[in-house]
């Protein structure tokens, strides 16, 4: 049986499982040493495609780099 209290200690400090895990790997990429300092940060750039859908279509799909939670840059591709 668990205690009353227990659980996930992100979930006691207030964030989700996935802004923990971003946290832990940001330190983890700051610890690292040359050269795979370097390989880390270059992975650390996400893109993601996104296309709003209405009446059962997909409609212009759009593409948005994202680097350190921020956008980067926006385009807009063809779906």
């Amino acid at each position: 049986m668990s205690a009353a209290g227990s659980g996930p200690f992100y979930r006691a400090a207030g964030m989700t499982y996935l802004r923990y895990s971003n946290i832990c790997a940001d330190l983890l990429r700051n610890v690292l040493k040359e050269p795979h300092k370097a390989k880390a940060k270059l992975r650390q750039v996400i893109a993601y495609r996104y296309a709003p859908w209405a009446e059962g279509k997909a409609g212009k799909s759009t593409v948005l780099d994202i680097k350190d939670g921020m956008p980067v840059k926006e385009s807009t591709g063809s779906s």
